[in-house]
């Protein structure tokens, strides 16, 4: 894969955030920097980073988010305000693949969990 500078421009934006942006938050950062770049040429580039595993795609009630810690991690997602958290445990991973190892038809190769409630913030107002 060839590394534009559209792509490079929003790599180093997702490497720098774990607030798991959507593609407008992208593009308004990325053309801070490259003033000519397009929406279009934005989705198609995380596109292609995602199918080249370069990032990861969070969809959360139809939106896509994006995040490019690629490390096994689970999400923590406010049902509120949509905020996403990275919540790390291999004790989780291990369970999980204990669990599903019998399930006949499929190879897992990974584990990812999602978790739904409410953050303090939202629970505060």
């Amino acid at each position: 894969m060839k590394f534009t500078n559209q792509r490079v421009a929003i790599l180093n934006f997702l490497k720098g955030n774990l607030n798991h942006p959507a593609v407008e938050e992208i593009y308004e950062e990325v053309k801070k920097s490259l003033p000519r770049i397009t929406k279009a040429t934005v989705y198609k580039n995380l596109n292609a980073l995602v199918d080249n595993g370069f990032l990861k795609e969070v969809n959360l009630k139809g939106i896509s988010r994006y995040e490019a810690k690629l490390e096994p991690h689970h999400h923590i997602i406010c049902k509120t305000c949509g905020k996403i958290i990275d919540f790390e445990s291999d004790e989780l991973v291990e369970y999980s693949l204990e669990i599903i190892k019998n399930y006949k038809g499929f190879r897992i190769d990974r584990v990812e969990t999602t978790f739904f409630g409410i953050c303090n913030t939202c629970i505060a107002i």
